[in-house]
């Protein structure tokens, strides 16, 4: 038999067997009131039951196995906390089951009564190897359910990228400004040099930049130099400038460098190379100042878009990749689909978690507001769900459609899915 207990749970959950006519392994009658509350802690499986047994009606927990031997096998005929369950249910009952107290358990199996059909359908979607286990079958799906279900997973995909941040600002002992620095900068390094901006925002705390904000050179210096650019001999005036700079600001904060390894170029458009990255992310700290204060007070998009876009990086990056390495001239500001990477990954994150930390239900407003009005991201998930006729109207969609395809898809969760679970329910 190809499914796992969590199929027994989604079963039981959802009544998916005939509800009248019941006996238990020991021949009496059983009525299911209440199946009882999925319990996500230690225990049995299901708490809050109610259950008529014969003539008794038994208010308690009830736990699935595949096997009633698994009773023993999970240690639960030692642990007393198991000692509240007035059910057993089971795919198959190959041996009675005892509470600690030496009192038998009422069981009931299911393997007669689930329907052949819900198992076939089950197991197809747990073993086929499609794009989406139900690419098949997500067409037939009404879109209401399949909105509504996106709308709870953006929502989950906030809630989880949020964590992080709350345990950043807990770090920083709720700093918001340095908070949003922080993810700020990480989000900057996109997917390729992630990682490396993430090591430089822990080399280099703002409230550094800060002290030197009526200094772009000495601001260019810090990023570059704590990036470990600025180690080699150059020929250019500019990074050799940045040179000077930086060995009087290292000596004077006791800074250590990350190593210029740690940086990836390869298989990277120049436009993405970290060096323009880097310049951009310097043009953004020169121009702006409580940024984070800023984003809160900004309400309309627009205007939002207009403190991270057409910052002018220093004049040397329009015919630089790389430093000491000139090329053909060309627009180094940010462009338009980078700063809704930032918008949607830093800004909303931030805004989501900093409102449900406060309790500001008007930023996490704001948050999915903003998400709602970006654009829909271009890459392979969206372009998939696209063919199987689910279009990406906004970056509210495109943002839960990764999150459908990466924790749901991915890892066949479809009892987990309320799309799989109309699937299984028709």
């Amino acid at each position: 038999m190809l499914f796992a207990e969590e199929f027994l749970h989604y079963v039981w959950k959802q009544r998916r067997f005939p509800q009248t006519h019941l006996i238990d392994c020991q021949g009496q009658t059983l009525n299911i009131i209440q199946p009882g509350l999925v319990n996500l802690d230690s225990g049995p499986d299901f708490s809050n039951a109610k259950i008529q047994i014969g003539e008794t009606l038994w208010a308690g927990n009830v736990e699935i196995h595949i096997k009633s031997s698994d009773w023993q096998r999970h240690n639960h005929h030692k642990d007393e906390s198991y000692d509240s369950v007035i059910l057993h249910v089971v795919w198959e009952n190959d041996v009675d089951v005892y509470l600690t107290n030496g009192t038998l358990i009422p069981s009931l199996t299911l393997k007669e009564l689930i329907p052949t059909s819900l198992i076939n359908q089950y197991q197809y979607l747990k073993t086929n190897q499609n794009w989406i286990p139900c690419e098949k079958q997500i067409t037939e799906i009404d879109s209401f359910t399949i909105q509504q279900w996106l709308q709870r997973v953006l929502v989950e995909r906030l809630e989880f990228k949020a964590e992080a941040v709350a345990a950043l600002s807990q770090q920083l002992k709720g700093n918001w400004e340095e908070t949003f620095y922080v993810t700020l900068t990480q989000t900057f390094g996109f997917k390729v040099n992630a990682q490396p901006f993430a090591m430089l925002a822990q080399a280099l705390p703002q409230q550094i930049l800060a002290k030197h904000k009526n200094n772009t050179l000495q601001i260019e210096a810090l990023i570059f130099g704590q990036a470990g650019f600025l180690n080699d001999d150059f020929s250019d005036a500019y990074p050799s400038q940045l040179k000077v700079e930086f060995q009087f600001l290292k000596d004077k904060y006791k800074l250590r460098p990350l190593d210029k390894s740690v940086w990836k170029f390869s298989r990277l458009r120049p436009n993405n190379f970290p060096t323009i990255r880097l310049a951009q992310f310097a043009a953004l700290i020169n121009a702006s100042s409580h940024l984070f204060s800023k984003v809160l007070e900004t309400n309309e998009t627009t205007s939002l878009k207009k403190l991270f876009k057409n910052i002018p990086l220093n004049n040397y990056w329009e015919n630089h990749f790389q430093l000491d390495a000139a090329s053909s001239p060309s627009d180094k500001t940010m462009g338009d689909k980078s700063v809704d990477i930032l918008l949607i990954n830093a800004v909303a994150v931030v805004v989501f978690c900093y409102g449900r930390q406060t309790g500001n239900e008007k930023q996490v407003n704001a948050a999915f507001n903003l998400i709602e009005q970006i654009r829909a991201e271009e890459n392979n998930i969206v372009t998939g769900f696209n063919a199987l006729g689910i279009t990406a109207k906004s970056a509210f969609d495109s943002q839960a459609l990764i999150q459908l395809k990466n924790y749901y898809c991915d890892q066949k969760k479809c009892l987990s899915c309320s799309i799989g679970n109309k699937i299984l329910n028709v």
